[in-house]
């Protein structure tokens, strides 16, 4: 995706309804997306201090955990690669690698970020996303044949290894849904009441915007515009991923950079799903994990993923310009263009 659709869809996603002077604005681009703060009825300074401390722990995170780049994560890619034990003394990396094997699981190998190596020879360990042919048939066979999974990494205190030399991790479907997560510490540390944070449309809710619920939209994937908004509860996340922000184009067909660990090509079957996450502990990663089985899936297997993950509110918008809906989504959204009703499907919740 260019930065300048990045920047329409950012601002079309973050900033809708009218704005208020008692709103604290500031931006960054870190996680390769634009990152918004607003904070309600703080002072400049205060508003100012907080958002730099939550920049400051985007921008660490973003070194620590970065798939390609000089990080933690490509060291221990590395040691994995090589056959060797490799001594992890960062217990954060260590509880968010638990993590990731345990949301592979509860996901159905859906969301796998072992599959690293497949999204290098998708083309997508870069800034820029100029890949021009498409993968070998074997070499994507071979790769799927040899089922990479984080399961497969066994850690014994602070030693880590695995005996699968094909696994290397690739925490971008994780990693801005943890940093919302450590954003909402930031934000009590510092008894901030009110605010938004906005990470490339993973978005968390906190607090209230004056007397009124933060309002968000919902991107539509193929247009600089939105589909819906949503009035954003206290605690609540929603999150999305679509096949419109990190893709190629190769012979005028899209190929996005979510892979389907099962087959190894980009999933083709959805424009994006989104969903809805109520308060918990780790709401941030939820909204960012959840998304990815729902598009992922195929067709008929994308309910039974709702299910399974209790994700009672979700958008998934086909390639066909159909729509499914849950019901406790529909009831929650209000639609901000014509929608052709033949093309929506409400689902009854999980």
């Amino acid at each position: 995706m260019r930065l300048n659709n990045l920047l329409v869809y950012f601002l079309v996603v973050f900033f809708v309804g009218c704005s208020d002077n008692k709103i604290q604005q500031q931006e960054d681009y870190i996680f390769g997306t634009i990152i918004g703060i607003k904070i309600y009825n703080e002072t400049k300074i205060k508003a100012e201090k907080t958002s730099r401390e939550i920049f400051n722990e985007f921008h660490r995170l973003h070194k620590l955990l970065h798939p390609w780049e000089k990080s933690l994560i490509t060291d221990i890619n590395d040691a994995i690669f090589k056959g060797k034990y490799i001594t992890i003394d960062n217990e954060e990396v260590i509880s968010i690698i638990k993590d990731a094997k345990n949301l592979e699981t509860q996901t159905q190998n859906y969301f796998n970020p072992a599959i690293g190596k497949l999204i290098k020879l998708w083309g997508f360990h870069s800034n820029d996303f100029n890949q021009e042919v498409i993968p070998k048939e074997e070499e994507i066979e071979r790769l799927v044949l040899l089922k990479p999974s984080m399961n497969s990494i066994k850690i014994n205190d602070k030693i880590l290894k695995s005996n699968k030399k094909n696994v290397q991790i690739d925490l971008g479907g994780y990693a801005k849904g943890y940093a919302l997560d450590q954003a909402k510490k930031i934000l009590n540390k510092n008894d901030i009441k009110n605010a938004l944070i906005n990470i490339g449309g993973n978005i968390l809710a906190f607090g209230k915007n004056g007397e009124k619920y933060w309002k968000v939209g919902i991107q539509h994937p193929r247009k600089p515009n939105v589909i819906a908004t949503i009035d954003l509860k206290p605690g609540w996340a929603i999150g999305t991923s679509g096949d419109y922000q990190r893709y190629i184009i190769i012979d005028n067909v899209r190929y996005s950079h979510l892979i389907d660990p099962k087959t190894g090509y980009p999933a083709s079957n959805s424009q994006s799903a989104t969903v809805l996450v109520p308060p918990s502990e780790n709401v941030g990663v939820k909204s960012d994990v959840f998304s990815k089985p729902l598009f992922i899936a195929n067709k008929k297997n994308k309910m039974a993923v709702a299910k399974a993950l209790n994700i009672n509110d979700f958008i998934i918008i086909m390639n066909d310009n159909l729509i499914f809906i849950s019901k406790s989504m529909n009831d929650k959204i209000i639609w901000e263009e014509t929608i052709d009703k033949k093309n929506i499907t409400i689902i009854e919740s999980s």
